[in-house]
């Protein structure tokens, strides 16, 4: 028989924590005080050759928190893009990397609102190793809102900003710290 060498693993708790908790708490990691943490162990597929993280996934992390982010927010961006025909969209995008992260790293990506704009948001991210406490990278995004034309489809070339709907913008009031 396999033991499993977890420390204080139970047989069954994951079938109790199942029941218990709703998953999307689980994976889309926590909200508190204007901050958002989101958890993820890095994977073979995100490392080079050498078992460091390459340079694009970091990007991807980022992407992943971002969007964990607004669902905790009560953000829904598959019925936004489906009904509403908008979605947001990052302007731009400046990363500095200070270390680097490898194979089987539990890492923390840190966002936090610092500015909210009629039709755009800025957010500060920060990439941490949750055993060391360092900082990997910070991140500074740009993020848009934008509808699609009807009947255009999702094509980037016929999309337009706009501006935030009330009831999006109520989502982030107070959220904004200073970068």
């Amino acid at each position: 028989m396999m033991t499993d060498k977890r420390q204080n693993f139970q047989p069954g708790i994951v079938g109790k924590l199942r029941a218990e908790v709703n998953p999307d708490f689980i994976l889309d990691g926590d909200l508190d005080q204007g901050y958002h943490c989101y958890w993820l162990r890095v994977q073979y597929e995100d490392t080079d050759a050498g078992a460091i993280v390459y340079h694009a996934q970091y990007l991807a992390f980022a992407e992943r928190a971002r969007s964990a982010w607004l669902r905790c927010l009560g953000i829904d961006q598959v019925t936004m893009l489906a009904t509403d025909e908008m979605g947001f969209v990052v302007r731009r995008i400046e990363i500095d990397f200070q270390l680097p992260a490898r194979l089987g790293d539990v890492l923390e990506v840190e966002s936090s609102l610092s500015r909210l704009g009629g039709a755009s948001l800025k957010l500060h991210q920060k990439i941490i190793n949750r055993e060391n406490r360092h900082i990997l990278a910070r991140l500074v995004v740009d993020i848009v809102l934008v509808t699609f034309s009807r009947g255009a489809g999702l094509h980037p070339a016929k999309s337009k900003i706009c501006r935030l709907p009330a009831a999006v913008k109520a989502k982030f009031s107070g959220l904004a710290k200073p970068g």
